[in-house]
């Protein structure tokens, strides 16, 4: 998450600053490098590959004595295992469904760790980006479900998912803000009284 020096992190902050000023609704963004570690996939990946290599040699070739074969599984199981703690590596034998469940699961389970749900008026506003999974969701609480449909939320996160394939996650936050705060002016207007009850700076969570 190198695009999101203190500069980004300031201008994301205004913008649910500028949503809440102009609704009655709480915002919050949370945002995660990864939503798992998916160290099974990498181990099985290594172990598989250990037992196979070898086997594989000694089927082209028959050089290799019980002894070398046990050895040569050793030391392709440590290099693997260590091949595999690069992302781009894990990211890549993991499967996308996977993923996106995973990434899924993390986002509903944000909600609750960060109060969303505990609002007086029930109507806050998660917008939830995991990076490695290419992953981006909007979850709203009763308040706003009553009123707004999915399908609306889902326009503002399909334009959202094409800043992540050009890298451009700050740029795609900032704009998917401000389209949420366009959507939750018109239905949930400011109110006299209103009181910011969540956090407004853009939360980066690396429990994951």
């Amino acid at each position: 998450m190198k695009q999101l020096n203190e500069t980004l992190k300031g201008k994301i902050k205004e913008a649910i600053e500028s949503a809440e000023r102009q609704s009655s609704c709480e915002f919050v963004a949370v945002i995660t490098q990864k939503s798992g570690n998916y160290r099974i996939y990498a181990f099985f990946f290594a172990a598989l590959s250990a037992l196979l290599i070898p086997h594989l040699i000694f089927w082209l070739s028959d050089w290799l004595s019980i002894d070398k074969i046990f050895q040569l599984q050793i030391t392709s199981f440590i290099l693997l295992m260590i091949l595999t703690q690069l992302s781009v590596v894990t990211n890549g034998l993991v499967p996308s469904v996977v993923k996106q469940r995973q990434a899924a699961l993390v986002a509903q389970q944000s909600f609750r760790k960060f109060g969303l749900y505990r609002t007086s008026k029930r109507r806050a506003i998660l917008f939830f980006v995991s990076i490695d999974e290419k992953y981006a969701e909007i979850i709203t609480d009763i308040g706003i479900d009553a009123k707004i449909s999915t399908e609306t939320w889902q326009a503002v996160i399909d334009a959202f998912r094409q800043t992540l394939e050009t890298k451009n996650v700050a740029q795609g936050y900032l704009e998917a803000i401000e389209a949420c705060g366009k959507i939750l002016k018109r239905e949930f207007p400011a109110e006299d009284g209103d009181v910011d009850e969540l956090p407004n700076e853009l939360i980066i969570d690396v429990a994951n």
